[in-house]
């Protein structure tokens, strides 16, 4: 009696939750009936493609069938293309096979031993190529089509979501992913008036709460890739041929504004200029011009039998042009301070907020390290596995070469995603820094070096204030969440996600303003 092996294939979600695979084993199963053949062993691959030779289930099966040799006989397909779809690997398996006495037979095709069933199994294995070729083709004529109507075929960018649809096909220009867009399209409008570096930007994102979709800060790669991305214009283009189409999804920004923002980002000195950094204007670098919105620079300016300093626009466009004294400046700045200094109470209430959620964010952290270790291990045994089975002639080089390239992928991205986690010990020792510090902002400013006065600019004002309206600026997350702590809103800090990361960050970088205070020279 001979003994076999069945292995079923499908390649989309709609053929597993449907009844393609229970048709092929069931037709597989009567085959085998019919024939008198003993099933031993049945392989089944899940949502995967035949293109490719290095399926795992394809890849257990050929291990099986090494590990059983003399025991099984005959593979059964329900047709060939279940197999692959390319002759290469057909002919490749089916020579593996035969080295352990196992010959490959479909259900619904008659492809005998003999000259004209050997003929038909390469005729059938080409066709099988042939249409997935074709089957490519289409796929890039659909995604062509798609964008020639002005539907971006592909998963949106940041800002956009795909539209709803009771298909899998993509019907409608996809939607404002929202507060994400309105937040970006704010981001794009500043960095279109050249007002702001690309710097600037990224700290005035990270203030918005404006994160990749892996609720990871944006980086100087995402950033570019953002605003040089034509699709917030309401431009597609076409990949394959670079021609563009004008997109059905509501843009963000406007042509112009989008050919300003390169003019931005390409036409400014990459060379930062060197500053000389002076006691008398700690400012620099965080005061804008009331009209233009441009950092001014500083100066002296001389009158009455001595020099004043002063803050100046220097922006040849600007229709202002006029100096700000300095005192003037330093005064509207401390008294925004005393504005910003919080209740002792609210400290103790963000102290314990806070460590709540270092807690269990460490716990957290430290169950993911332990099924991160146990995948890692995993994926380092099936690369041992995968060694024997090229070693034992079970695969191919090109099989092994592109399975391995795969698992030692996974195993760097399961090694190298280990992440700094700030623990709750530090959290202790950031807190009790800057609990003392927060209690009096302007005397903490007025003790700080000029150095230390620009990092303390930067905490509280992260993208700096306009000259005569700091009451409207965007200040840091650390006294925003001081804000959602009064009793007229709530006691207790929504600190979740990407917020709580932020803010853990924020607190160290303004504890390190006073890790070596005592070491450094006070400005005067």
């Amino acid at each position: 009696m001979k003994r076999g092996i069945i292995y079923c294939r499908v390649s989309s979600k709609e053929q597993i939750e449907g009844t393609s695979l229970e048709s092929q084993e069931l037709a597989c199963r009567e085959f085998a009936r019919n024939k008198g053949i003993e099933i031993r062993q049945l392989f089944i691959g899940r949502g995967e493609s035949a293109k490719f030779a290095d399926r795992p289930e394809l890849l257990e099966l050929l291990d099986y069938c090494r590990t059983h040799k003399g025991e099984v006989d005959t593979l059964l397909v329900w047709k060939l293309d279940r197999l692959a779809r390319n002759v290469n690997d057909h002919f490749n398996i089916k020579a593996t096979l035969l080295k352990y006495g196992i010959a490959v037979v479909s259900v619904t095709e008659p492809i005998d031993a003999n000259p004209e069933g050997r003929l038909l199994e390469t005729i059938l294995a080409g066709f099988a190529q042939f249409d997935n070729d074709v089957r490519a083709m289409r796929t890039v004529q659909g995604m062509r089509r798609k964008l020639q109507d002005g539907i971006f075929p592909w998963k949106p960018p940041l800002g956009y979501r795909g539209a709803p649809s009771t298909s899998e096909k993509k019907l409608e220009p996809d939607e404002p992913d929202q507060p994400i867009f309105e937040l970006l399209q704010k981001t794009w409008k500043a960095l279109a008036t050249g007002a702001y570096t690309k710097a600037e930007i990224k700290r005035l994102m990270t203030t918005w709460g404006v994160v990749t979709r892996r609720g990871e800060p944006m980086s100087d790669q995402s950033l570019d890739n953002l605003f040089r991305n034509p699709f917030y214009a309401g431009v597609l283009i076409d990949p394959w041929s670079r021609e563009e189409h004008e997109g059905r999804h509501r843009a963000m920004i406007t042509r112009e504004e989008f050919a300003r923002v390169q003019q931005v980002i390409f036409g400014r000195n990459r060379s930062a200029p060197h500053h000389r950094v002076r006691h008398e204007f700690p400012l620099r670098g965080s005061v804008r011009c009331p009209r233009c919105e441009r950092y001014m620079t500083s100066g002296f300016s001389r009158g009455h039998g001595g020099r004043y300093p002063y803050y100046r626009c220097i922006n040849r466009i600007c229709p202002s042009g006029k100096s700000y004294p300095a005192a003037t400046i330093h005064e509207e700045f401390r008294a925004f301070l005393t504005t910003l200094t919080p209740r002792e109470e609210l400290m103790d209430a963000l102290k314990r907020a806070i460590l709540s959620k270092a807690e269990e964010r460490q716990q957290a952290h430290r169950t993911m390290a332990d099924r991160r270790k146990e995948q890692a291990s995993r994926v380092a045994s099936q690369i041992k596995q995968l060694i024997r089975m090229r070693a034992q002639d079970l695969i191919t080089d090109q099989e092994f070469i592109a399975e391995k390239g795969k698992l030692a992928a996974k195993l760097a991205g399961l090694e190298g995603v280990e992440k700094r986690v700030i623990t709750v010990r530090q959290v202790e020792q950031h807190m009790g820094k800057i609990i003392a510090p927060l209690q009096n902002l302007p005397a903490t400013w007025d003790r700080l070096t000029v150095t230390q006065r620009q990092r303390f600019n930067q905490c509280v004002l992260p993208v700096g204030f306009v000259a005569g309206g700091i009451g409207t600026s965007q200040t840091g997350l650390i006294f925003r969440v001081f804000r959602q702590l009064e009793p007229s809103t709530s006691q207790e800090v929504p600190l979740t996600g990407a917020t709580l990361n932020r803010l853990m960050h924020e607190i160290q970088a303004f504890a390190a303003l006073f890790d070596h205070s005592e070491d450094e020279e006070i400005a005067v």
